[in-house]
């Protein structure tokens, strides 16, 4: 549990033993032992109670994963699924009677159109090196 060996314990011994007295030190040996059951059936009981908890969550997922699957079952089974000739006229429904007309350009891109505003530079000069001379 701490791991603590013979030679360790036998020290923590020896302190409380100057520490406490011969009179004292079974007293609280007593005690120890007394909060240390308690605190392990304390934690045995929170313990058991998570546990039931969680089950009783678990059931409750899988009922209602269960009614969901029989609910999406029932659903399939009542609607059939569409023909050919429904699902075309359907997508003609939904499909613009007219496109909106396409606005013209120049037969320039934007890229090009930026392309051209940058200021071409003679050869030799590069940004940010002044010239020599």
């Amino acid at each position: 549990m701490f791991n603590i060996g013979v030679p360790e314990l036998l020290i923590i011994v020896a302190i409380a033993l100057i520490v406490f007295g011969p009179n004292k030190l079974p007293e609280l040996a007593k005690a120890f032992g007394r909060a240390m059951r308690e605190f392990k059936k304390a934690t045995d009981e929170v313990k058991e109670s998570f546990e039931a908890e969680t089950k009783d969550l678990e059931e409750i997922k899988h009922t209602l994963t269960d009614e969901n699957l029989l609910a999406d079952l029932a659903e399939q089974v009542s609607s059939p699924e569409p023909t050919a000739e429904e699902t075309s006229t359907q997508q003609e429904e939904l499909a613009p009677a007219e496109t909106p007309p396409v606005e013209e350009t120049s037969g320039q891109t934007e890229w090009e159109n930026t392309e051209e505003k940058k200021e071409v530079k003679p050869e030799g000069e590069k940004e940010g090196i002044p010239p020599h001379g």
